[in-house]
């Protein structure tokens, strides 16, 4: 641009110079100079006519032979729109190619404008949806009114998901996330989780059936048992090993018959515990009490709890969940292991520990601990009698009551179970 600007002032001084000396030749220095600018007009008024001819009607062919500064004007014009055709292309090639991909999506894709209006939606969220084309620009809460989703799309808060009823079939679950772009725009993805659900219905109901069913056939084979070991007199004496035997697995049975059944229950609870308040000292008390049998004297059981802290809760389920704790620290530990109970005020909740100095737990297993038949040690299943399930009861309780589960714990340095209740 610098050179075809350069030239063009040298092309104009030269004219001014020539145009000096004709004037001075024919004495009419004026009436030469403003002739000779008068062609140097018209020759500039040419090239701006025919840039603009080619602007309006050739864009897409070479820009039109020019001379100086309007020949770097016209080539730079030309790179422009040479350079724009590619950026749009790219733009065109890449909303194809995103158009593409959300059709191609399962999960249903709707994009809200601020005002909470539809503005576009995938094919996915069209058929979840049954939407239409005169449903653009309607608010999303005229379709689906549910409650739930009005406060959920309204509050702004897209931390956690929600699940809710299909607006067009109350059989079908739909799950919402939902996250803000370009300002107060909204983008929701709509998943259908009817199948995943119904399967998780089938394996709830499966293990609550199964669990009843095992009750029934254990409670003879123990009673059986029973009668065996009090007429062991008659029987030979090879019979009482395997006697004691038999019901040792059969009380391991029914634990975890037991436990299938609380767990199975926990998980298809609709209606939240009770908000009554629960002492925790003679809650914790009775507990430790309970644990003294298991524990013997091998076990050193420790309570500190202040005699006026409350949690609001179901008595019987927090009583399961701290029990659990209780016993599961005594099973996997050492002989002569302390085990500590404690309940104290944190910053606007309560929380109780059970922590020991046993053995310990490898950090590696901690975030699977709370998963149903989860050892970290597969050889020591059967010689502490667990089923596997205290953990995961423990979590479902606490969620119930919306509290939190934290383990801490390092290989030989003990372990730390912490239930958080806020206020």
């Amino acid at each position: 641009m610098q050179r075809g600007l350069r030239t063009e002032i040298q092309r104009i001084s030269l004219t001014v110079l020539v145009l000096t000396g004709i004037g001075l030749i024919n004495g009419h220095l004026s009436l030469t100079l403003l002739c000779g600018f008068a062609v140097y007009l018209a020759w500039t008024l040419r090239q701006i006519l025919k840039l603009y001819r080619w602007l309006e009607t050739r864009p897409d062919e070479l820009p039109p032979e020019s001379y100086g500064v309007w020949a770097d004007i016209c080539d730079q014009l030309y790179r422009l729109q040479q350079s724009n055709k590619r950026a749009t292309q790219l733009h065109r090639n890449v909303v194809n190619r995103v158009k593409s991909i959300t059709t191609a999506l399962e999960e249903g894709l709707v994009l809200l404008n601020s005002n909470r209006e539809l503005d576009w939606w995938n094919p996915a969220a069209k058929q979840i949806f049954n939407l239409q084309k005169n449903d653009r620009g309607q608010a999303i809460t005229n379709l689906i009114r549910s409650p739930a989703f009005v406060k959920f799309i309204y509050g702004g808060k897209f931390k956690k998901s929600l699940e809710i009823s299909a607006p067009n079939d109350d059989q079908r679950k739909l799950l919402i996330s939902a996250s803000k772009f370009e300002g107060d725009n909204t983008a929701l993805v709509v998943q259908d989780i009817t199948r995943l659900r119904n399967m998780e219905q089938m394996r709830t109901d499966f293990v609550a059936n199964i669990s009843h069913e095992l009750r029934t056939p254990l409670t003879v084979i123990s009673g059986y048992i029973e009668t065996l070991q009090a007429n062991n007199g008659s029987l030979p004496p090879a019979w009482n090993a395997a006697l004691e035997q038999m019901n040792q697995q059969t009380q391991r049975m029914n634990a975890l018959a037991n436990d299938l059944v609380m767990l199975s229950q926990l998980e298809s609870m609709d209606t939240p515990p009770s908000r009554q308040p629960v002492k925790l000292q003679p809650l914790l008390e009775q507990i430790v009490q309970d644990a003294s049998a298991l524990a013997s004297d091998n076990h050193n059981l420790i309570l500190e709890c202040e005699p006026e802290l409350t949690i609001s809760g179901e008595s019987k389920e927090l009583y399961s969940a701290f029990s659990n704790l209780v016993i599961n620290a005594i099973k996997h530990n050492p002989e002569g292991a302390d085990i500590r109970i404690t309940a104290e005020r944190q910053s606007a909740a309560t929380v109780v520990h059970v922590s020991d100095n046993g053995i310990g737990i490898d950090p590696k297993h901690i975030g699977r601990l709370t998963e149903r038949f989860y050892r970290t040690d597969q050889s020591r299943a059967s010689q502490t009698g667990g089923t596997g399930l205290g953990l995961a009861i423990v979590k479902h309780i606490l969620l119930r009551h919306h509290a939190t589960l934290s383990i801490s714990s390092r290989r030989f340095s003990g372990s730390t179970f912490s239930c958080r209740f806020a206020d």
